[in-house]
């Protein structure tokens, strides 16, 4: 009896891979991996800090509506100025106590 032979035809795009090209082509996948990684972590990173941003001009506004100053006060209207020129600022705003609040912003 014969028994069927099997051929491979030339033209076939599955060939036998090495074991170099495997090696090589399984650290190429790893090195996106990493780099697709270090992407999203950045852009964590972005996310939290706006995050932050917001939540502290928040703070920033509620410790400026207990200090009683009118919204057209010109303290009132510096205050809001210097939330606006920086991080530290705000930051700066929060740390101090309220009998400071009042001559910060007139030496600004």
């Amino acid at each position: 009896m014969d028994t069927p032979t099997v051929s491979v035809n030339e033209e076939s795009p599955v060939r036998p891979t090495k074991r170099g090209e495997k090696r090589k082509d399984r650290e190429s996948l790893n090195s996106k991996l990493i780099e697709v990684g270090d992407n999203i972590n950045e852009m964590a990173k972005v996310l939290i800090e706006k995050h932050k941003v917001s939540n502290d001009m928040e703070a920033c506004m509620a410790k400026l509506e207990t200090m009683g100053w009118e919204k057209l006060d010109a303290k009132y209207q510096t205050t809001l100025l210097l939330f606006g020129e920086s991080v530290d600022l705000r930051k700066m705003w929060l740390l101090l106590k309220p009998q400071s609040c009042e001559p910060w912003v007139k030496n600004a």
